[in-house]
């Protein structure tokens, strides 16, 4: 295979453009059909503003590419020929956007968005599929840097690609380490995290409630406490009962409860959770500060600054947040007695880590965002121990084998269709298509780096606009692609019919057979109990088919 080589780097005060080795440095290159390695050799100290490996590559007509995205939201799929990928919507480049830093939940800073159709990237791992054949391209570490896969359907090219922004490189240095596989999709798979190394944390399914998708912040005791005391009535199907977002006075300030809400504290509600035999877990986003918390105010220090020293806005949530330094000792001490206070102190199994994509925003201290994204996970994991924690708005390769469970899609709507002003976001949006589409075409993770939370089903008739119909379907699929089996709802309010939709979700004996799509018509066969059966419907409008 032939390899084209591009550089674009800072040396000796220049900046420099190459294809091939010179002065300034030599490449150690290893290739075969099987994988890819480039070592970069210095003579000088570099910094790299750009790098690519090309090679030909035919694709298809009929070829498909799997591109997967950046963190947990970032939508993740195949594509055809045919087909443009999404990137930062008009809402996002906006000035609102600029403002709440919307640029910086994705890649939108250090990836250039596709202007056409058949161009694509992908993050750590891509494929392209012909028929049940795939040919699959994977990096065996990102801790140097994230590799993007770029896809050129039109001029039948593949680039490998390093974000390398932030490293001064004065010593060997590995930029790619790839490793090619051919194969049906399972073996491939298989074939890939044995040559990662990588094996899930466990292989126990969580099922149960989190409070988030029908009470949002608007939770409190009361409602904490009787939705409790409802799911116990049914304990035998369900294991885990998590408190999500809303207990405490603002994003950052962890120690802080709402007292008029939460009038005695957190430590009651674990010990009422263990009481009634389920896992206690708790949403959390540990990296986040929220403007107008106390720690936004008293500790700006601790906050990741641009080059003019101001804190960097990371997303619009809770009317903006910026990100804490986890390199700051100060920050990261405080990081370590939240984790100790609830883990140790109110006593919770679990808890669910949520916009970690803040940790890594920029290149810090002479590291890449991979670099620091890996850090930031080992910090976590550090803090949490042998708890167990459940990932989401990350990337998802530094969590391989170091989270428990992870949030593989965006968050779902209330309803079906990915609506006009939420394409006008960003790709890492609200979406229940695209939470969907997720599920399907990162299944390759589920009990190999971690167990997948596909989000969750939801089977009450008010605050929500499925029909019944499609909450039965979203409930099966999510039995099929599910390690976390997660709901919302009071079930005491659930008929007989809801029950017992309830229950089948809720119980183990239901397998993927095969799955296509075509046109966004998806059709999933399955087999539950012995019988065969296929889910058939139009992924982004809901059809059922």
């Amino acid at each position: 295979m032939e390899y084209k080589f591009s550089f674009s780097y800072l040396a000796n005060g220049s900046y420099k453009t190459a294809s091939c080795e010179n002065d300034d440095f030599s490449l150690n290159v290893q290739e075969s059909e099987n994988g890819l390695k480039v070592v970069l050799e210095p003579k000088t100290d570099i910094r790299i503003n750009s790098f690519f490996a090309s090679r030909d590559y035919d694709f298809a007509e009929d070829a498909k590419f799997f591109a997967n995205g950046f963190q947990s939201w970032t939508d993740s799929r195949e594509f055809t020929r045919s087909e443009r990928m999404p990137g930062l919507g008009l809402v996002g480049k906006s000035l609102f956007g600029k403002i709440f830093g919307l640029n910086n939940v994705g890649d939108y800073n250090f990836v250039e968005g596709e202007k056409e159709a058949g161009k694509f990237h992908a993050h750590s791992l891509a494929y392209v599929r012909n028929g049940n054949t795939l040919d699959f391209f994977g990096s065996l570490t990102d801790r140097t840097g994230y590799t993007i896969i770029y896809a050129d359907m039109n001029n039948n090219t593949l680039a490998f690609s390093k974000d390398l922004e932030g490293a001064v490189i004065s010593e060997p240095y590995e930029i790619l380490d790839l490793v090619f596989i051919k194969g049906e999709y399972d073996e491939v798979f298989d074939k890939y995290f044995s040559a990662l190394g990588v094996k899930p944390l466990t292989d126990e399914k969580i099922k149960g409630y989190t409070s988030w998708y029908n009470y949002y912040q608007n939770i409190s005791e009361e409602i904490i406490l009787r939705d409790l005391e409802s799911l116990y009535e049914h304990k035998e199907f369900v294991n885990t009962y998590q408190i999500d977002d809303g207990y405490q006075t603002a994003v950052g300030d962890w120690f802080s409860i709402n007292a008029e809400k939460f009038p005695n504290g957190m430590k009651p509600l674990v010990d009422a959770i263990h009481e009634k035999g389920f896992t206690a877990g708790l949403w959390l986003a540990p990296f986040g500060a929220q403007r107008g918390s106390k720690i936004a105010k008293e500790h700006p220090d601790w906050l990741i600054k641009n080059s003019k020293g101001k804190p960097i806005p990371v997303g619009a949530n809770w009317g903006g947040f910026y990100a804490l330094d986890i390199y700051n000792e100060d920050a990261r001490n405080y990081i370590k007695s939240v984790f100790n206070e609830v883990l140790n102190v109110w006593g919770f199994d679990l808890v669910k880590l949520d916009f970690l994509y803040a940790a890594s925003i920029i290149p810090m201290y002479g590291k890449t965002r991979g670099e620091i994204a890996y850090d930031a996970i080992d910090l976590l994991r550090e803090c949490v121990g042998d708890k167990k924690i459940l990932g989401c708005g990350v990337q998802q390769m530094p969590c391989f084998g170091k989270v428990d469970f992870m949030r593989i899609g965006p968050d779902m709507a209330l309803w079906w269709k990915h609506n006009l002003l939420r394409k006008n976001m960003h790709r890492e949006d609200v979406s229940t298509p695209n939470a969907l589409h997720n599920s399907i075409y990162r299944r390759c993770f589920n009990g190999r780096a971690f167990l997948c939370d596909p989000d969750v089903f939801l089977l009450r008739r008010t605050n929500i606009k499925f029909t019944p119909e499609q909450q039965k379907l979203i409930g099966k699929f999510i039995k099929l692609f599910g390690g976390v089996l997660f709901m919302s709802d009071n079930v005491a309010e659930y008929d007989a019919q809801q029950l017992a939709v309830f229950e089948d979700i809720l119980t183990d004996n239901a397998k993927i057979l095969a799955i296509n799509e075509t046109n966004n018509k998806v059709f999933i066969d399955y087999e539950q109990e012995g019988k065969t059966d296929v889910l058939k419907f139009n992924v982004l409008d809901g059809s059922i088919y």
